[in-house]
C-alpha cells in the first residue's frame, strides 16, 4: 500500500490544532500515553495531554495510536509499564494504530544489556497482546542494531526512527519516523507546531477491525451457505406413503372382510335412491369401502349386496 502520513505528539504539543493538521494531510497521530520517570526508573505518569489529544484527534477524524516512553530493563518492569498504560490510558478506548513501547532511554536502558532491554520489551508486549492490543517497538536504527537483542523482539512490529531522506530497508518496519526538527523534511512544523512526522506502510485500521484488536470487535465472518441437502430417510424409518400422509378423512374402525351385524338403516342397493336398506339384525361381511361416500361401507353375503351403510349402523362381531 502507499505510505500514509501521520505525526506523533505529547504534552509538548499542548493545544495542538488537529483540524488544521487534517487539512495539511495528517491521517493519524501516535499519542504519548505516559512515561516512566527518571528518579528510580519505575515511577510512572500519564501524559498531561493524552486525554485531550485523543479526544480532539478523534473528533477531527484523525485516527490514533499510542506509545509509552519506557525505562524498563527487566521483563517485570516492562510488564508493569504496560499494565499501568492499559489501566490508566487504553482501557475503554479504540485505537486504529499500534500501541508502542518507546525504547531510547539513556539513563537506564542504554547501560543495560541488549538482552535485558529486549526482555523488558517482551514483558510490555506480551501483557498488552494478552489484552487484545496490536503492539509495536519504537527505536532508532542504532538502538535496533546495537542496544536490543533482535532475536527476542523479532515477533513484534517495528516503528523505526531514522531522520533521513529515504526509508531505510532494515530493520523491517511498519512505520517510519522520518523527521521532525531536521532539514530532511520540507517543514518541521505541522499545524504551526514543531512535531515528529511519520509514514505508515501497513493498513493498520483494517487490521484492527478485521482481527478485533485495540478495543475493536472482530468483524463477523461471512461463511458461504451451501444449499440445503435433501434429507435422507434413515434405513429404519418408514418412508412416507399415501397411507401415512396427513388426511382429513375420519379414522375408520372397520375394514374389508370384517363380520358385522346390521343395527341401523342404510342406503338400499336395490333402488340406490335413498331407500333404507333392510336387514337390521342380519349378520354380514364388509365387501367394500369408498372413502368420502355418504354410505361408505358395502355390506353383503355370498349371494349379493344387502346395502350401503354408515359405520354407526354396523356393529363388528
Amino acid at each position: 500500500m502507499n505510505k500514509i502520513f501521520g505525526i506523533d505528539i505529547s504534552e509538548w504539543q499542548k493545544g495542538f490544532d488537529f483540524k488544521k493538521a487534517k487539512s495539511e494531510g495528517v491521517k493519524f497521530a501516535i499519542i504519548r500515553a505516559g512515561y516512566t520517570g527518571s528518579g528510580n526508573g519505575t515511577s510512572k505518569a500519564k501524559d498531561k495531554c493524552f486525554e485531550s489529544h485523543y479526544k480532539n484527534a478523534k473528533n477531527n477524524g484523525i485516527q490514533v495510536g499510542a506509545y509509552w516512553f519506557s525505562r524498563a530493563t527487566t521483563y517485570a518492569n516492562g510488564q508493569a509499564e504496560a499494565e499501568y498504560m492499559y489501566k490508566n490510558c487504553l482501557k475503554g478506548k479504540q485505537f486504529e494504530y499500534p500501541i508502542a513501547i518507546d525504547v531510547e532511554d539513556t539513563k537506564y536502558q542504554s547501560k543495560a544489556s541488549k538482552k535485558a532491554v529486549a526482555e523488558a520489551v517482551k514483558g510490555f508486549c506480551e501483557y498488552l497482546e494478552g489484552k487484545g492490543y496490536y503492539v509495536s517497538v519504537y527505536a532508532n536504527s542504532n538502538w535496533f542494531k546495537n542496544k536490543i537483542d533482535s532475536t527476542i523482539i523479532k515477533p513484534y512490529d517495528k516503528w523505526l526512527a531514522n531522520w533521513s531522506k529515504s526509508n531505510p530497508a532494515s530493520p523491517k518496519h511498519g512505520m517510519w519516523q522520518f523527521g521532525g526538527s531536521s532539514n530532511y523534511v520540507r517543514t518541521n512544523k505541522v499545524a504551526g507546531v514543531v512535531c515528529d512526522q511519520d509514514y505508515a506502510y501497513k493498513d493498520y485500521p483494517n487490521i484492527m477491525l478485521e482481527k478485533g484488536l485495540n478495543g475493536y470487535t472482530k468483524k463477523a465472518e461471512s461463511t458461504p451457505v451451501d444449499p440445503p441437502k435433501p434429507q435422507e430417510t434413515p434405513q429404519n424409518e418408514a418412508k412416507p406413503t399415501e397411507t401415512t400422509k396427513p388426511s382429513s378423512e375420519p379414522k375408520k374402525s372397520l375394514e374389508k372382510g370384517d363380520k358385522v351385524q346390521i343395527i341401523g338403516n342404510g342406503n338400499s342397493q336395490a333402488s340406490g335412491k335413498g331407500h333404507t336398506a333392510g336387514g337390521i339384525g342380519y349378520k354380514r361381511k364388509i365387501k367394500d369401502y369408498i372413502a368420502g361416500a355418504k354410505y361408505p361401507y358395502k355390506v353383503g353375503n355370498a349371494f349379493g349386496t344387502t346395502g350401503w351403510y354408515q359405520e354407526k349402523a354396523l356393529k363388528k362381531i
